[in-house]
């Protein structure tokens, strides 16, 4: 057993950090959380003479290893030497931080999505709490969280009438000054409600980003005119295809609502033909409004990358290589596959991203958040290429490129990366994007930056985050007949079980799933895997999940 105290006097940053940081370690068994939200620690130092009550309370977390047996003294020593080490590295150079005190956070929740279903609603609340926030949640009358299972994750509910209309800021302005609590910041993760969220916050006096920003951040045509392509708006339908047949577009092009989300009706046009095709399907009634973006398709590699920024310094930064989507090679759709961590591009093409990106959001006037982007490298040193044993790889063109690579920033969202995206960094990286989510907008520098810094070595391991999809033909009426299918495979196969992280089937029987001619989302499942033996271990412990997986899958 170990135990963990803060060598500082202060507040702990989160109180069950210790037990964050730790996952998938392999010599732990388990951490036990000993600190409360917010408590108090003295930062006293302990002597062969402390005794044990004392010990207990003077420290954060309790930690049991796991002991290879048999466990032989110098078995126990070197386990005890490499959890030091592990330690060390992990946690951040302070556990505890002064002048922290419980606040009040209010959070207009857009989600109808129950915890167990998928979203993010289970990491946002549980941070909240760790974090020692008391929030507030206006929402749509009889949301579930309204209910009574959920009064533990509020402080209080406020009923609000949701919208696009001028008046919606003031609503939430009304909503909140009706509150019985001292709410100190206002914050959202809805890309759609961004404006109208900093428009509020601009009103009551509370620390927001300029609205400016977000109008262009969250519209995909303006975000790409601000990035100097050659773009083209149409609202409606039929005005995409006079868009196709009338101006000079650069094929092959993409399509995507301008205020859509989650790869949501993203097509890939490769003439006028194809994109009649598309308009034919989709219906004009879409949930991402009417107007749509026509730009150039760029066909290098593709990234999810993410920022912390606060004051306008990047704190924190990550790149995962997106798998080829099936519409790369000329299918239909946008929607997620795998994002594999750490990036296997080359430091100068990272780095190019890195600084564009950045240079874009300051332009914009961003200086706190997070901010969860979707970029491509285009003429970049390295294209996917499958392997023998039917795997993906990133590897060198087989072709020299003939131009210096850039980059081709596709999203900018201010939040972290949605549905259980950001678990998958927290446990490669140990930075958790929900708890900085809510440190930031209240302005507690100090514990940003505890929250905001990674493993000292680096990445504990190669991750993969798998996005499970139904495939199924049209006849079919999409009714899902399978059960448990993540929880089955790690049954039916320990061999691939020891590498999985997390996982979760966000089906059960009798759902029914959008068919994928849609432009809807039709996730099922994901899975966060690991390896630490290699970048090309974990893709192949993937394709082989991904395989039994789909073996699993039945859709009536």
């Amino acid at each position: 057993m170990k135990l963990v105290a803060p060598a500082y006097a202060g507040s702990i940053v989160l109180d069950d950090i210790v037990r964050r940081r730790l996952q998938d370690l392999e010599c732990v068994e388990s951490v036990t959380t000993l600190a409360r939200p917010l408590q108090q620690y003295d930062g006293r130092q302990w002597s062969a003479t402390t005794g044990l009550i004392t010990l207990i309370t003077g420290s954060a977390a309790a930690i049991r290893l796991r002991i290879t047996a048999p466990a032989f003294p110098q078995v126990i020593e070197k386990t005890f030497s490499l959890l030091e080490h592990e330690l060390y590295s992990r946690l951040p150079g302070r556990l505890t931080v002064p002048d922290l005190r419980r606040r009040t956070l209010a959070f207009l929740e857009g989600s109808e999505i129950l915890p167990n279903t998928g979203g993010c609603s289970h990491q946002f609340y549980c941070a909240a709490a760790s974090l020692g926030v008391d929030i507030v949640v206006l929402g749509t009358p009889g949301h579930w969280l309204q209910s009574p299972d959920f009064s533990h994750w509020r402080k209080e509910f406020i009923p609000i009438e949701f919208g696009h209309d001028v008046g919606f800021p003031s609503r939430i302005v009304e909503a909140i000054k009706q509150s019985s609590e001292p709410v100190e910041a206002l914050l959202t993760c809805f890309d759609s409600y961004h404006i109208a969220v900093s428009q509020a916050a601009s009103e009551l006096g509370l620390p927001h980003e300029p609205t400016p920003a977000y109008q262009i951040a969250t519209d995909k045509f303006r975000l790409s005119a601000a990035e100097g392509r050659k773009c083209f708006l149409a609202t409606g339908i039929e005005n995409v295809i006079k868009t196709a047949q009338s101006e000079d577009l650069p094929w092959p092009v993409i399509i995507k609502p301008c205020r859509g989300w989650g790869s949501e009706l993203v097509f890939r046009a490769n003439n006028a033909q194809e994109l009649a095709a598309w308009a034919s399907s989709i219906n004009s009634a879409t949930s991402h409004g009417t107007e749509f973006v026509v730009e150039p398709y760029c066909d290098g590699p593709e990234v999810d990358i993410n920022f912390v920024m606060y004051n306008g310094e990047v704190l924190f930064w990550e790149i995962g290589d997106e798998n080829p989507k099936s519409a790369d090679d000329g299918s239909d759709s946008f929607h997620e596959l795998d994002c594999v961590s750490p990036s296997a591009l080359p430091d100068e093409e990272q780095h190019i991203l890195r600084d564009s990106i950045v240079n874009t959001l300051q332009k914009l006037g961003f200086r706190n958040g997070i901010y969860h982007c979707e970029a491509r490298v285009a003429n970049s040193s390295h294209e996917w290429r499958m392997t023998q044993s039917g795997s993906p790889a990133l590897v060198l063109r087989s072709e020299p490129r003939t131009e210096s690579p850039s980059c081709f920033l596709m999203d900018c969202n201010v939040r972290p990366p949605g549905l259980n995206s950001s678990d998958i960094v927290e446990t490669t990286w140990g930075v958790d994007y929900w708890t900085l989510l809510i440190a930031i907008p209240l302005r507690e520098e100090q514990r940003v930056k505890a929250l905001a810094q990674p493993f000292r070595e680096g990445p504990q391991y190669f991750a993969d985050m798998i996005f499970v999809s139904a495939e199924f033909d049209k006849s079919k009426e999409g009714i899902w007949q399978s059960g448990n299918v993540t929880e089955e495979l790690k049954a039916k196969r320990p061999d691939l079980a020891k590498y999985i992280s997390k996982a979760l089937t966000y089906k059960k029987k009798g759902d029914r799933i959008p068919h994928p001619s849609t432009g809807t989302n039709t996730f099922v499942a994901y899975l966060n895997i690991f390896s630490r033996e290699s970048r090309a271990h974990v893709l192949e412990m993937a394709t082989e999940v991904r395989r039994e997986i789909a073996g699993s899958i039945e859709i009536s």
